[in-house]
């Protein structure tokens, strides 16, 4: 049974409410402090805020138009807002958060803690967008919407982080009326003609896990503005719900000239990866100037298996039609990705190469590539 418009825009309205009413509840309380002592909000050069006390909002946007194709995965997009550095949970998630295999802050000193909230979208077509009538032979028309938060723990030698995403798939997304409005109202791409034969409306919820670790970490000095630093780190996440159970193994190699400590920033539409800023101080020691350009690149591998994905078992339309099942896309892939940034600005571009064709009978591209904009305040 489907739903009307009307209905599709309140529940699209309601998950973007509720993101950004979380957003704005104190998200990340307290400054770091150095271990053992009780420190203002502290300073770099010039008495500006120290990075570890700013919050971070980034703008993520997804697509594949510039390889040559506009179809599979088309487009999304995620607005984030990540809290401050904290030495500690605090009272709000230590009870709970804190007590989860990995999350745990290790008191005074040692890893930091983070806490993200996220608001998503997803647009997904089939190969020729202009044809109106149904194309059961290759990837559905889909729209996903959703909200995330993320909890995170970490250092410079282990990672570890949970994700909660509640949203929805179906014209609930409002994907529609986005993808209209860049191809015909700014003419930026053909007329989308075959929006009548999305996947119909279906609330969709997962959790997801990622640890990671260093298989061979750069000496802390190596960190600093103008020097030159590289490490390697091994990850395994996993996600189970009705948008995504999966599990997946990575290897990620870093390098560049003044590269914090840390992990790979990888950004995966929340929901099916986790939205994380993976930028790492040590509490215990003072904050190095970050008034300086920072080049890192990283070139990420992985390698998993997909058990179910929303979109691919296909299903009931709004044409009434059944969309039949695909195999899941992109099970492996590799991840290659520049970030230049200078405090409180940053600017990521990733290229995301599927290593397997997904469903064989789907003509659809895979690969795609991600721009990231951030703003630390």
């Amino acid at each position: 049974m489907t739903t009307n418009r009307k209905d599709a825009s309140r529940c699209a309205l309601g998950i973007a409410t509720a993101a950004f009413i979380a957003a704005s509840l104190g998200i990340g309380s307290g400054p770091i402090h150095a271990a053992g002592q009780d420190v203002p909000a502290a300073a770099e050069g010039g008495g500006r805020k120290s990075i570890a006390d700013m919050k971070l909002f980034r703008f993520e946007f997804d697509n594949d138009t510039a390889l040559g194709s506009d179809d599979a995965y088309t487009a999304g997009w995620s607005f984030q807002l990540h809290s401050r550095m904290m030495d500690t949970w605090n009272p709000g998630f230590a009870g709970w958060i804190g007590k989860f295999p990995g999350l745990g802050d290790d008191g005074r000193g040692g890893r930091v803690t983070r806490f993200a909230v996220a608001f998503s979208q997803i647009i997904i077509t089939p190969s020729d967008i202009t044809i109106e009538t149904p194309q059961p032979a290759d990837a559905p028309w889909a729209g996903l919407a959703g909200a995330t938060g993320t909890w995170s723990s970490y250092d410079n030698r282990k990672l570890a982080a949970l994700q909660v995403y509640v949203g929805c798939m179906g014209p609930c997304s409002q994907a529609q009326d986005v993808q209209e409005f860049v191809h015909n109202d700014l003419g930026a791409g053909d007329d989308p003609a075959g929006w009548g034969n999305q996947l119909s409306n279906q609330l969709l919820g997962d959790v997801n896990y990622e640890y990671r670790w260093k298989l061979v970490a750069a000496a802390p000095e190596k960190h600093a503005f103008g020097r030159f630093a590289q490490d390697l780190a091994a990850g395994a996440q996993v996600g189970a719900g009705n948008l995504a159970t999966y599990a997946r193994a990575s290897i990620e190699y870093r390098f560049g000239w003044g590269m914090p400590q840390g992990f790979t920033k990888i950004p995966d539409p929340p929901g099916v990866g986790l939205a994380l800023d993976p930028v790492y101080f040590d509490p215990g020691q003072p904050i190095p100037d970050t008034a300086h350009w920072s080049y890192v690149f990283n070139v990420v591998g992985r390698f998993g298996s997909i058990g179910y994905l929303a979109p691919a078992e296909g299903g009931e339309t709004e044409s009434g039609y059944n969309h039949p099942s695909m195999d899941p896309p992109a099970e492996s892939d590799v991840v290659a990705g520049i970030h230049i940034v200078r405090v409180p600005f940053g600017v990521h571009f990733t290229y995301y190469h599927a290593l397997d064709e997904g469903d064989g009978d789907v003509a659809s591209s895979l690969d795609y590539w991600n721009l990231s904009f951030e703003y630390r305040f």
